[in-house]
């Protein structure tokens, strides 16, 4: 019998997508008319207001032009706010509801937070993060 390697990188895709699927559940259970992508940037926005477009797309892992268009789906919503930094560049704020959402918004993540733990224990987490980071930066 030869050994055959896992397909890594479907399986990966697999996971990513049944993680966005279960997201997706847990922001509608929790009221939250968001995106997985939206829930995202709000995360990232809880933590430090803001930060500009380009910055907010490396710390989620999407490209530029993809948190451009979210941003602006948000700003319709009254989510956040933008600043103009240059023709290119825009700073986003959190607007009063998207404050209003933090609770809920953080519930869902702690939410999520517990459901992976119960199914990957601390030392195989750091391990499967660890390999994550690997496989991210020999891009």
């Amino acid at each position: 019998m030869t050994y055959q390697m896992p397909n890594v990188g479907c399986m990966i895709g697999t996971a990513y997508q049944s993680l966005l699927s279960k997201l997706s559940v847990a922001l509608a259970n929790a009221g939250l008319d968001l995106t997985c992508s939206e829930y995202l940037i709000l995360r990232v926005l809880y933590d430090e207001e803001g930060l500009q477009q380009c910055d907010i797309a490396e710390l989620i892992g999407k490209d530029k032009a993809g948190v451009s268009r979210c941003v602006a789906g948000m700003e319709k919503k009254g989510l956040v706010r933008t600043e103009a930094v240059s023709h290119k560049c825009q700073r986003v704020y959190l607007s009063d509801k998207g404050k209003s959402i933090e609770a809920a918004v953080k519930g869902v993540a702690n939410e999520r937070h517990h459901d992976l733990e119960g199914l990957v224990d601390g030392k195989d987490m750091e391990i499967f993060v660890k390999v994550l980071r690997a496989i991210i930066q020999q891009q």
